[in-house]
């Protein structure tokens, strides 16, 4: 069955070299390859998001990815010691954070592009 595969995400960017900056040396992503159009990145789980550069990029208003935290709280911390901006949401707590019962905690924030990345510790 196709479910049973890895997955990645795939979303587009308007300055790949602030990409980069962003996602590899603040998030700590690691490169699994580039050219002048794209950046593969990989996390230390192994999973992957593929970022490329399109010229009439447009963030989406929704968010475009997700990162799997053990403790969402202690994240938005180190991303305000990054000088990465947690968004205050309608439903948030002081620190960014939206708690569901069923589901888990999470918080959002934007890449340099203005792409929606969320955190959480989905249940």
């Amino acid at each position: 069955m196709i479910g049973q595969n890895s997955t990645h995400a795939n979303f587009s960017v308007d300055d790949l070299a602030k990409a980069k900056s962003f996602y590899v040396d603040k998030l700590g992503f690691s490169i699994k390859r580039q050219n002048d159009y794209e950046i593969m990145l990989e996390s230390g789980a192994g999973t992957r998001a593929n970022l490329y550069l399109k010229a009439d990029h447009k963030a989406w208003d929704a968010t475009v990815f997700g990162i799997e935290v053990d403790n969402v709280w202690n994240a938005t911390k180190e991303l305000k010691s990054l000088g990465i901006e947690v968004e205050k949401l309608e439903g948030t707590d002081e620190h960014g954070v939206m708690s569901y019962p069923d589901y888990g905690d999470m918080a959002w924030f934007k890449d340099p592009a203005g792409n929606w990345i969320c955190i959480g510790n989905i249940k």
